[in-house]
């Protein structure tokens, strides 16, 4: 899925509304049989996809119920390698939705334990070594990501949703792609972004 222009409100509509279709489907399958990991990691990866389309405390709360169903589908089946990533991937953004470095470190590990435990289930898949080695950059990012919003005035943490409103200075859209980026892929498209920042300063 393409990340949709942050001033474009009715794409973000559109996006939302077949995420939206998609939850219904997922938690009817998981209504049918509540053991059915498969159905709970995809209402998990949707939320998260729908993370991406709130703000604030709206998206802190749908990344919490994301991690929440990627756990409860985990506890049934360990082993499932991509529901690990998207929830290494979610615990990211959690991660860097905190001000408070020691709390963002903790969720860091937790996401580092996934990406690990995801690539020794499938261990020819070079993404998922990506993502694990950038893992190693992730406080670094977080205390950097932090720095550059305390200086372009306090803008929450909880605020980097890609589903942000018209009018926006490059910082901000700036901003906007972090949290997109970190939302779906984790941090290995945050690198590529600061990255892209840095080219353009």
């Amino acid at each position: 899925m393409e990340m949709p222009g942050a001033q474009d409100p009715r794409q973000i509509r559109e996006i939302t509304n077949v995420l939206e279709e998609h939850l219904v489907q997922a938690r009817a399958q998981v209504e049918l049989n509540p053991n059915d990991y498969v159905a709970l990691a995809k209402w998990g990866e949707v939320l998260l996809e729908l993370s991406m389309m709130k703000q604030g405390d709206e998206a802190t709360a749908i990344i919490t119920q994301c991690i929440e169903k990627l756990e409860k589908s985990l506890a049934i089946y360990p082993d499932n390698h991509n529901a690990l990533v998207v929830l290494a991937s979610a615990l990211n953004a959690r991660a860097f939705m905190q001000h408070d470095a020691e709390v963002a470190n903790v969720l860091f590990e937790r996401s580092k334990k996934n990406f690990q435990r995801a690539l020794e289930l499938d261990p020819g898949n070079q993404r998922y070594r990506q993502l694990l080695d950038a893992m190693d950059s992730a406080p670094q990012l977080h205390s950097q990501v932090v720095s550059q919003l305390q200086t372009q005035g306090g803008m929450g943490m909880s605020g980097m949703g890609a589903a942000g409103g018209a009018g926006k200075g490059d910082d901000e859209a700036f901003y906007d792609a972090v949290g997109w980026a970190i939302l779906v892929v984790g941090s290995l498209a945050l690198v590529a972004v600061l990255q892209a920042k840095g080219q353009a300063a």
